[in-house]
């Protein structure tokens, strides 16, 4: 499901360029047809037939498969309402748990800046053909109808057309993992039609024009699906409207990287602002067979200047930085601000990166995330969702080897960068541009190396203590340590398998930000 969702949203960006191109040649060329290329409007809903979609509604909905944040618009459908209850289990109805949960993803929708429009607020009763009205009026981007399952069963499943439009599919497909993330009893699954025919459809999966799903929330006559209903609604409203936000293409990674590197051509240049990337061309180094191969060990010392900042990183910084490596950044960039970046070594996954994306989210904190070859290919999802909440991936070689990059040939360091270069850019259409050195490990060869791979370096002027899982640092004494080490530029190195910087972490960042500090996004100048 990974690939297919993958190769789709490859094709999205493809088609985006592809029209873009297009509409600059039509205007150049004077055209004045244009109009006969907008698809027609589709007709207000009559019919009450279940397996009714027009070619208007299914151009319409394949027509919507990115869309911009200004104009995102969502109509949320709660099920029944009024004279119809729906499931009734031991007093409880299915129309009032599911308004209480679309009020609440209403809620946590319009905290992205979505539009929502609501098929009902209150306990009111529609048609089925109400409901499709409000959202063909409207014009909105996804129509996702909420629900409560009945009969025996348990868990949470999701109903789309029968035609399996890439959008109505990418939609479910989405809000399920987000659930399924969150905490359900069984994920049972996106279904196509209806429980009676899968060649025919929901009625409002049929007649709604948007890409559109029905998501069934748990079963009213299981008491394990109501407590978990009643216990997380707050947390199944947010993974609802996460889902949501996904399928509109408009994450994080779609915000403009500031850079001051050169575009390599217009077709690299769109892809990589839609992933949040950017394309890099370092000025080349010759003759790099013959520079210096011995090998320095990284690691900043205990003195610091008079801005907090060690002096050793400052030092490194004068002298290797013209290889494309960071050691420190700037101090200064002219606005007076005091930005601070942080970074997560990914080596392999010990069951807290989930966690600390959480923390990041929640308190609007970028990081880079440095992974190695063998990381990726276990942790596929959690490497998109690095991804898709805007955050950089790193390289950070293949093997990860203990006596460093520079204890092997140059055409072996090579491919401990290039393999995992080609391997996110092949699985998730991923341009890697910043490169960590395993063990911290370094020659001026091996920079110039990495440099003619149009990669900047980043090393660190923090780390401490935290990778061995079983030999955990205190909390309290490694947040006091993050506090007194704040220094301006400074790039701090936490390694994710640990449990102590999961726990801290939401705790360093406020402390950092009420010291003046700004966590920025990695920029390579």
């Amino acid at each position: 499901m990974e690939r297919r969702r993958a190769k789709i949203r490859r094709i999205r960006r493809a088609i985006r360029i592809a029209t873009c191109l297009l509409t600059l040649a039509i205007v150049v060329l004077g055209v004045k047809a244009v109009s006969k290329l907008v698809m027609p409007k589709g007709k207000s809903v009559q019919a009450r037939s279940k397996n009714v979609e027009t070619s208007d509604n299914k151009a319409a909905e394949e027509s919507k498969t990115s869309v911009k944040k200004g104009s995102f618009k969502v109509c949320i459908d709660a099920g029944h309402g009024g004279k119809d209850g729906g499931s009734s289990y031991d007093g409880r109805d299915e129309k009032d748990d599911v308004l209480k949960l679309a009020l609440k993803v209403k809620s946590e929708l319009e905290k992205k800046g979505i539009t929502v429009v609501m098929t009902r607020e209150k306990d009111t009763f529609l048609e089925l053909e109400e409901r499709c009205k409000v959202s063909n009026d409207a014009g909105v981007d996804y129509f996702v109808s909420l629900h409560r399952n009945k009969g025996k069963g348990s868990g949470v499943e999701t109903w789309i057309s029968s035609t399996q439009s890439n959008s109505s599919k990418n939609l479910a497909d989405n809000i399920m993992d987000q659930l399924e993330t969150a905490g359900i009893q069984e994920n049972r699954g996106v279904k196509s039609g209806t429980q009676a025919d899968e060649s025919k459809d929901y009625f409002v999966n049929a007649n709604v024009k948007a890409p559109s799903c029905i998501l069934e929330l748990g079963f009213m006559d299981n008491s394990k699906d109501n407590n978990l209903f009643d216990k997380n609604i707050d947390v199944y409203a947010k993974a609802i409207a996460e889902g949501i936000y996904k399928s509109g293409d408009i994450q994080e990674s779609d915000k403009q990287v500031s850079t001051n590197t050169e575009v390599i051509n217009a077709e690299d240049s769109a892809q990589a602002s839609a992933m949040g990337q950017v394309n890099v061309e370092n000025e080349q180094i010759a003759d790099i067979e013959n520079m210096d191969a011995a090998p320095h060990d990284w690691g900043p010392g205990p003195d610091a200047d008079e801005n907090n900042r060690p002096v050793s990183a400052v030092s490194y910084q004068e002298k290797y930085g013209k290889y494309s490596a960071d050691f420190i950044k700037p101090t200064d960039e002219g606005d007076g601000k005091k930005r601070i970046y942080l970074t997560f070594d990914e080596g392999y996954e010990n069951g807290f990166t989930g966690q600390i994306l959480d923390v990041l989210k929640e308190k609007e904190c970028p990081a880079v995330f440095f992974v190695t070859k063998p990381y990726v290919e276990g942790n596929d999802k959690l490497v998109q969702r690095m991804i898709d909440e805007g955050h950089i991936v790193g390289n950070h070689s293949v093997t990860h080897p203990s006596k460093g990059l520079p204890s092997q040939s140059l055409e072996q360091q090579k491919s401990e960068v290039t393999q995992v270069h080609d391997y996110m850019l092949e699985k998730f259409n991923y341009k890697m541009f910043l490169f960590r050195y395993p063990t911290g490990r370094f020659s001026e060869q091996s920079l110039a190396l990495v440099n003619n791979l149009n990669y900047r370096s980043v090393f660190w002027s923090f780390a401490h203590y935290d990778y061995d899982v079983n030999k955990q640092p205190d909390e309290a004494k490694t947040l006091e340590k993050l506090k007194k080490s704040l220094h301006p530029g400074g790039i701090y190195l936490l390694h994710a398998v640990s449990q102590t910087n999961t726990n801290i972490l939401g705790q360093f960042i406020d402390e950092a930000r009420a010291q003046g500090f700004e966590f920025a996004k990695y920029t390579v100048q």
